[in-house]
Parts: structure tokens; C-alpha cells; sequence
């Protein structure tokens, strides 16, 4: 009852759905959008890279009849945003689509970013709902994790695979320090360490099976470790915001 108090008229009205990586934010997002008519803000630095479509999961993203915004489009080569400027564009986004549409949907899984959120918190003019998405039993999410890491090494009609990419990146010396800390390319440069493979060539190498299947779990594994990070701090960060999901609530705020 308190939250569908909340749901005045005089603010807009903003769901953030946020989990751990792999979890379905971009699935449950789209659900809400298409029973809402609502707008999604992707509250995500790395999908900013219009490069990196793959290995940063924009690939495939878009959706018919559902209006997805991007908190901006960028190379690699334009840097990384910081998370002041993150939060300043995603602000800024909101703010722009709620004169329109009285709910506005937020996915993301930047730990960075929905902490500058939060921070941001009590000075918005928003009446801000949240969604966190659990993490599954550790070996499906693993399985699920692994099933995501060989479909993004597969280069297919989105565009080049994560090492296609990844290679792209590392044949100009001043991207590497960038490439090396971005999830899932961390990962292929340890096993590129291990089995003597030139990055900047492996997208035109004949890998074998066992290479190539290293490589996914290994993606895998650090996408879970970096998953259960997310979990416990969103769960820190949101415990008080965090409400019972009301899809009823959400479709009388639109």
C-alpha cells in the first residue's frame, strides 16, 4: 500500500530492474516495456561502445516496438565514461523521456553507476522503484553463463565475435590497458597467456576445441565471480528501495 501511495502525478515514475550479469535484466525489461508502452534507459557504461556490440551484450538488444536508449554511442577509442559522467547522461535521459511517458524503465548492472545513482538518490525529483533480480543455483548460473560465453565468441548476423573484437582492439597499443579490463577479454588474454596465442591475431587462428572451450568456461567463471559481486552490493545498496515487483502498480503509473 505505501507504494502504490507513492504513485502521484507531479514526478515521473522510474523502475530500475537490476541484477548480476546474465540474469535476464534485458528480458525482464523488455517484458515491462511491452506491457507498458514504457521507454527502457540502459544504465550500462560499456554498452556506450558501439564497437564492442558483442562483448558488451548490446548485440541483439533491440527490439520491435520496444524504444531502448543508451547512455550514449561511443568507440573504444573515445574512452571509458566515468561514473559521474554515466550518472550525468542517465539523469539527464530520464529526464528528457519522462515528460512524455509517465514510467520510465532502467536496466543495468554497472555496480559504478548504480552506486552514483543511489548516491544521487535524494536530490532526484523521481519516484523510484526497484527490482533486483536474484542469481540462479550456482551450477545453472554457471551453465547459463557458459551457454552466453560460446554464443559471444561466435561471430553471427550482430556483427563480429568477442575476439574478433577483442583483436580489433589490441593491434592499437594505446586501447590494450582499456581491452585488458573489461570483462570476458580479461579472461581470453589469460588463456592467450597460457597457450602462447598472439592476441592480436587470434580471431584468424584455427583454436582447438579444448582452447576454444577453455576459453567459454573460463569467461564464464570470471562473469560468475563478477556476479556474485553485483548481487551482494546491489543487495546492500537497494534493501531499502527494493519492492515485491507490482506489475499492476507499474501499468497505472503508464
Amino acid at each position: 500500500m505505501a507504494e502504490k501511495e507513492t504513485l502521484a502525478v507531479d514526478r515521473p515514475s522510474v523502475h530500475l530492474i537490476a541484477g548480476p550479469t546474465g540474469v535476464g535484466k534485458s528480458a525482464a525489461a523488455t517484458e515491462l516495456a511491452r506491457a507498458t508502452g514504457a521507454p527502457i534507459v540502459v544504465a550500462d557504461r560499456l554498452q556506450c561502445f558501439t564497437d564492442l556490440a558483442t562483448t558488451s551484450a548490446r548485440a541483439g538488444a533491440e527490439v520491435p516496438g520496444v524504444c531502448r536508449h543508451w547512455l550514449g554511442d561511443r568507440t573504444f577509442a573515445d574512452g571509458d565514461l566515468s561514473a559521474a559522467e554515466a550518472g550525468d547522461a542517465l539523469v539527464g535521459l530520464v529526464e528528457r523521456l519522462a515528460p512524455a511517458h509517465p514510467l520510465v524503465i532502467v536496466e543495468g548492472g554497472s555496480i559504478s553507476l548504480l552506486r552514483e545513482l543511489c548516491a544521487r538518490r535524494p536530490a532526484l525529483p523521481w519516484r523510484l522503484t526497484v527490482r533486483l533480480l536474484p542469481l540462479p543455483a550456482h551450477d545453472e548460473y554457471l551453465a547459463a553463463l557458459t551457454r552466453r560465453a560460446r554464443a559471444m565468441l561466435t561471430p553471427g548476423a550482430c556483427g563480429p565475435g568477442l575476439l574478433q573484437e577483442l583483436a580489433a582492439l589490441w593491434r592499437d597499443p594505446r586501447k590494450r590497458l582499456l581491452a585488458a579490463s573489461v570483462n570476458g577479454f580479461e579472461a581470453v588474454l589469460e588463456c592467450c597467456a597460457k597457450y602462447s596465442l598472439d592476441v592480436a591475431s587470434i580471431d584468424k587462428q584455427d583454436l582447438p576445441e579444448h582452447v576454444q572451450n577453455r576459453i567459454a568456461a573460463l569467461i564464464a567463471e570470471r562473469h560468475a565471480e563478477h556476479g556474485f559481486l553485483q548481487h551482494r552490493v546491489f543487495t546492500e545498496i537497494f534493501e531499502r528501495t527494493a519492492a515485491e515487483f507490482d506489475l499492476g502498480v507499474l501499468e497505472g503509473a503508464a
